[in-house]
């Protein structure tokens, strides 16, 4: 008995001594091993089966949409709480969606959120909200808008707009280099958090729009060489974007057991050079995100991005305390991938896509799951590709279990 207890001494001495490929050794605390296994639900999915729906009517879609994520496996869910600059309940700052209601700002006698959310909780399913915290309305929406909230003040104001909002492409955004910005962005995630049974807020990867220019971000960039006289553009964006991410992320910590995660586009380089948001930062450093779901939404045959190489960046970009997801394109079942170079026929040829990439994730360092794009893809695909995809979901149910 006294050898065994040496042996295994010595053996627990080995192990703590190791490092893994020249990386820090990660101490992973024990109640942060579950896995998720994660649907986005966007506000496409709200306005299927929301808009023009009595409170029963929704309820029962809801109910139907559980039971159906449940049945997979699927136990979070991150829902759209915020789109575009509205909402999916009754908030103080942003107009109801008109996804939800049919036109911006039009009421409903009914919380479509908190009825998601108890429903959810039922089943046992957390549900992370979803917003988008720059994107916002096209002009003829934003004329549109009651005075009474704040895009629509700063919209009206011809010195707040050139401050405050950025207008690109066929929309506006919201301009992150303004405190005001950001403590807007702030306080509708304290609403969000303070009101609802949520386990945290979720972001995507609408930051700066790829259309941006110069004149866009004029005021405030001014008024950052003040005090930054040897700023670049790009690095007065990149700090923007790192002060929002930031703010965020400690306005959820300041709730017990509140996770903030970001989920970016799977291109590193693209994520800094054109939407400035410095991703790696934000994945190796402390202080800015609890999880990192990178959309790849690519297949093994890809060759312009193709998935085990894009997994396998992710991967190693994993040495730091922040969980790493993988986001898996459903809505590619069935269909013609026009940009995968040689393999573009993949998902029409292949059933077992999904699961195929979610075994192999599974190896990867930090692992905390999948989230799948997206809820309507997977359980109402369209006629001519629903067997194709009854087939990846009986796959995947033996995985996700």
């Amino acid at each position: 008995m006294k050898r065994f207890w040496a042996v295994l001494l010595a053996c627990l001495l080995f192990i703590t001594g190791c490092k893994d490929d020249g990386f820090d050794t990660i101490t992973i605390d024990p109640n942060e091993t579950k896995i998720t296994y994660g649907v986005w639900v966007s506000y496409l999915e709200f306005q299927s089966i929301l808009q023009g729906k009595s409170e029963e009517e929704y309820t029962v879609s809801v109910k139907t949409m559980m039971s159906n994520l449940e049945s997979l496996g699927i136990n979070k869910i991150y829902a759209h709480a915020s789109a575009f600059t509205d909402a999916f309940y009754p908030s103080e700052y942003y107009p109801m969606s008109r996804y939800a209601s049919g036109s911006i700002g039009k009421s409903l006698n009914y919380d479509p959120f908190q009825i998601l959310v108890s429903e959810a909780d039922f089943r046992g399913i957390q549900v992370e909200a979803w917003i988008n915290p720059m994107r916002s309305f096209t002009e003829s929406e934003m004329s549109s808008l009651s005075s009474q909230y704040p895009v629509k003040k700063w919209y009206s104001d011809e010195n707040l707009r050139a401050e405050r909002l950025m207008y690109a492409g066929d929309r506006y955004y919201l301009n992150p280099g303004s405190e005001a910005v950001i403590e807007l962005i702030d306080n509708v995630a304290n609403e969000l958090l303070s009101n609802y049974k949520i386990a945290g807020i979720h972001i995507d990867d609408y930051f700066y729009p790829p259309e941006m220019t110069d004149e866009l971000d004029q005021v405030t960039f001014d008024k950052y060489l003040e005090t930054h006289a040897d700023a670049s553009r790009s690095s007065y964006r990149l700090a923007m974007t790192d002060r929002l991410v930031k703010s965020l992320y400690s306005t959820v910590h300041a709730y017990d057991d509140k996770v903030f995660s970001i989920s970016p586009n799977a291109n590193v380089r693209t994520n800094l050079e054109t939407y400035y948001s410095n991703v790696e930062k934000w994945f190796k450093n402390s202080g800015y995100c609890d999880e990192m779901i990178p959309q790849i939404y690519f297949g093994f045959e890809n060759s312009n991005m193709p998935f085990k190489e894009i997994a396998d960046e992710w991967s190693a970009m994993a040495t730091g305390r922040v969980k790493l997801l993988f986001g898996l394109a459903a809505y590619k079942v069935g269909q013609y991938d026009q940009w995968a170079g040689e393999g573009t026929n993949e998902w029409i040829e292949n059933s077992d896509v999904l699961s195929k990439q979610v075994e192999y994730v599974k190896e990867a360092r930090r692992y905390g799951g999948v989230v799948f794009f997206r809820y309507l893809s997977m359980f109402y695909p369209d006629s001519e590709i629903y067997d194709q995809m009854q087939l990846e979901l009986s796959k995947l149910h033996y995985l996700l279990k």
